[in-house]
């Protein structure tokens, strides 16, 4: 754990599912079905299931990049996407009520809750190792000399050694492109990490550290973590192992 991680408090999130249906806006198939569930901070948990099943889609329902057909996505009890919102008389009540109509709390919630690491990875090709992490920081107009310092702690946890901080993406392996999405990630310190297939297409030493990165920031650094997974290392490590089948959600 580096210094600055360590000096840093990650508020504590509680992410629930309030009966969650889902299917695309021109689909006649249900994705996922009246889904209710509830995760917490310094727990990881993995969501497994046959290809097609509806685990990505969940973990993008989760992400606030799209939104339910039915149901609620909650943060500490509020739907995200009224956060930093005043409600309005129609939307303070008790039960599942309609959602409320300004999309501006995903954003919010999208910038300071939930870091998702995606398949791609998808770092900045122009920019070197280092420049991805410290990027997040940026914006958040953090020092020069501090931001590069906590960038260098993050790739530091993450087992990159500084050979690579002045590497482009594209002179990266695949594994290591991986370990510095996660760095940037680290970065943007959300309580809420979300993998989409850490470990897919990475050699089994590979998928040994990224798994141990995942249980790093539940256990040490207090994250809720949630990632989808189609291996059993991940899985082993796991708080709670879910399972979606046919759109339905179901524990272990």
């Amino acid at each position: 754990m580096n210094d600055n991680e360590s000096a840093s408090v990650t508020p504590r999130a509680t992410l629930s599912l309030d009966g969650v249906s889902f299917r695309y806006p021109r689909g006649r198939r249900m994705i996922l079905k009246d889904i209710s569930a509830e995760f917490v901070s310094g727990r990881l948990y993995t969501l497994e299931g046959e290809s097609g099943a509806g685990k990505s889609t969940l973990l993008t329902l989760l992400a606030g990049l799209a939104v339910p057909t039915s149901g609620r996505v909650l943060l500490n009890g509020e739907d995200i996407r009224a956060l930093g919102q005043a409600k309005t008389a129609d939307e303070s009540g008790d039960g599942k009520k309609a959602a409320p109509r300004s999309m501006k709390g995903l954003t919010l919630y999208r910038r300071t809750v939930a870091a998702t690491v995606p398949q791609a990875n998808l770092l900045f090709d122009g920019r070197t190792v280092l420049e991805n992490v410290l990027y997040p920081m940026q914006l958040k107009g953090v020092d020069r000399e501090e931001a590069e310092e906590r960038a260098r702690g993050y790739l530091s946890d993450v087992k990159l050694g500084e050979e690579l901080y002045d590497h482009f993406p594209s002179e990266c392996s695949g594994g290591e492109q991986k370990r510095a999405a996660f760095a940037r990630a680290m970065a943007l310190d959300n309580p809420v990490v979300l993998a989409d297939e850490p470990t897919a297409n990475l050699d089994k030493g590979t998928s040994a550290i990224v798994s141990e990165i995942l249980r790093m920031l539940a256990k040490e650094r207090g994250r809720l973590v949630i990632a989808v997974s189609h291996d059993d290392l991940i899985p082993s490590m796991a708080d709670e192992r879910l399972f979606v089948r046919a759109g339905v959600l179901e524990r272990e």
